[in-house]
């Protein structure tokens, strides 16, 4: 079932009930199979249909998807709490957090549940996917404490690109280390977002990981937020992180 010949403005239509803020490409499936979308007043069943955002019109549920206004949300992530929207062992998710926030939002990059930190959340697919494309190279920033002091020879091998079992790592900046009452901490830098990436780094040259927080992606931080939570970005902050990368 086709409904336009495939041109710039035309993309599949799970892919555009994710760029209209409506749902994830994922659930955009499940609505199909279950035979609640319409292209044009035409039930449609099959997912790689494409469509042109600016000519057909897509329901669901019998109600019109209009393009969504866009929301940008800034959390500090407590332990403990996952980044999935649910959780079949029934643990807090992140959007347990979520009071009062009604959009469809992803995460812009996870964090595992036991770091804490900044984690952003939206509805707009295009700057998702912007910032988690490895072409982007976003800097993301985290405080990591170790169990014990770092070999001056293991930072520079952090430096050079650390190698995960025949995975090469891009390398990663260390821009402090402090000991403070007896712990150590590491304030480091990656430009990639790979899973457990700095666990997996420290783990492999010997160090147990007993904290982790990321503190900036790009020059965003999590300023004056308690861990729990969230504030919308102000649109000076978003031009801040649209225009960066």
């Amino acid at each position: 079932m086709q409904f336009c010949i495939r041109h710039p403005n035309t993309v599949s239509l799970t892919r555009a009930l994710s760029k209209l803020g409506y749902c994830s490409r994922s659930q955009a499936i499940t609505l199909i199979e279950q035979r609640k979308v319409l292209v044009n007043g035409k039930i449609v069943n099959d997912a790689t249909v494409w469509v042109d955002l600016k000519k057909d019109k897509i329901t669901v549920d019998g109600k019109s998807i209009a393009k969504k206004k866009f929301v940008y949300i800034l959390m500090n992530k407590p332990r403990g709490v996952v980044t999935t929207r649910s959780d079949e062992r029934n643990r807090k998710t992140v959007y347990d957090l979520l009071v009062g926030v009604n959009e469809w939002v992803f995460p812009i990059g996870r964090l595992d549940k036991d770091t804490t930190g900044l984690l952003l959340l939206t509805n707009d697919n295009q700057l998702g996917e912007r910032l988690t494309s490895p072409a982007s190279k976003v800097p993301k920033t985290y405080l990591v404490q170790i169990d014990r002091p770092m070999r001056e020879e293991d930072k520079a091998i952090i430096r050079n690109g650390v190698v995960l079992k025949n995975e090469e790592l891009l390398p990663a900046k260390i821009n402090s280390v402090n000991v403070q009452n007896g712990e150590y901490w590491i304030e480091m830098t990656i430009v990639e977002g790979k899973n457990r990436q700095i666990r997996r780094m420290c783990e492999t040259l010997g160090y147990s990981v007993i904290s982790l927080r990321r503190t900036k992606i790009g020059n965003l931080t999590v300023q004056n937020l308690n861990e729990g939570e969230w504030k919308y970005l102000a649109e000076s902050e978003i031009k801040i992180i649209s225009m960066d990368f």
